[in-house]
């Protein structure tokens, strides 16, 4: 996650940002765009349809969730600090499959007593697959996601260099669901899901498996959107040079992601937030995105 540090940087680094939490702090949540509102549709797009999506992401983080769960401050009075854009599209291939792709770019700062370093690049690159039951002629309200993340730029060998990616492909796959309340202008949607991370031989790491889900409610007020979901992902033990470490060293994540949308033009502008509430060897900062969708081909 850093250009080139002086030694005295290196060591630090090394102190205030352990192994499970370096490289780890750009992909903390558990989906991939941090301003992705569901909308309460869990169909798939119709065949040509689709949206784009520019998003703008802040994190900034002085402390991180220790290996116990508990608060700990970076040492040498350290500042982590995320900005990202994220360019994300879907669009409907035929009826019952659409297809989803996301390429982020990130601009990582550190800030400490023993100097300061950043970083700017392409982040890992996810594609998605969903098929919903409309495949085969039915509307019963569930999907299949099949997913997968490749690293967009190289992880460097240097231990000064903050890396922009973890290195190393994930295979995930999730079932969701939801639901519109016909009486009501409210929906509730979900997802749970597996992913497989792969091994990143630069580093000889390969991250722990994870669960993850996502459940959401939500309804509009006027032009005005709302959506309240709660995030949660559940790792396990990382392997290093073989060597599969303690639980204590896999990651967790418990937050809350409230969503603001209002059309504005030929699209919808939305304000999302990231709040962590618990979690083990990630960052405990607030993060802010604000995005901007339109649409074609719907109606």
């Amino acid at each position: 996650m850093l250009t080139r540090l002086s030694a005295f940087s290196a060591v630090a680094l090394a102190a205030f940002f352990p192994l499970s939490v370096s490289g780890q702090a750009i992909c903390s949540a558990p989906h991939s765009s941090p301003t992705l509102s569901q909308g309460g549709s869990i169909s798939t797009l119709p065949p040509g349809a689709g949206w784009a999506q520019i998003s703008f992401f802040r994190q900034r983080s002085l402390s991180f969730f220790n290996q116990n769960g508990d608060v700990q401050d970076f040492l040498a009075a350290s500042e982590f600090l995320t900005r990202s854009v994220f360019l994300t599209a879907s669009v409907g291939l035929v009826e019952g499959i659409d297809l989803w792709a996301q390429l982020p770019i990130h601009n990582l700062d550190v800030t400490s007593d023993g100097g300061n370093s950043a970083s700017s690049g392409v982040g890992d690159l996810r594609f998605a697959l969903r098929v919903t039951p409309a495949l085969l002629g039915s509307d019963a309200p569930v999907g299949l996601r099949f997913g997968g993340k490749t690293p967009g730029s190289t992880f460097p060998v240097d231990a000064t260099i903050l890396p922009l990616t973890e290195g190393q492909r994930d295979f995930e796959v999730s079932l969701e669901s939801g639901t519109a309340f016909g009486f009501l202008p409210i929906y509730v949607a979900g997802w749970v899901g597996y992913r497989w991370r792969g091994l990143s031989d630069v580093r000889e790491y390969e991250p722990g498996e994870e669960t993850f889900g996502h459940l959401a409610v939500g309804g509009a007020v006027g032009d005005l959107t709302l959506e309240v979901g709660a995030d949660g992902l559940w790792g396990q033990a990382p392997t290093v040079s073989g060597l599969t470490l303690s639980d204590r060293e896999a990651r967790r994540l418990l937050q809350i992601v409230p969503t603001v949308g209002y059309p504005v033009g030929p699209g919808k502008i939305e304000v999302a937030g990231q709040i962590p509430l618990a979690g083990r060897n990630l960052p405990t900062g607030v993060g802010i995105g604000v995005s901007y969708r339109t649409t074609w081909g719907l109606f």
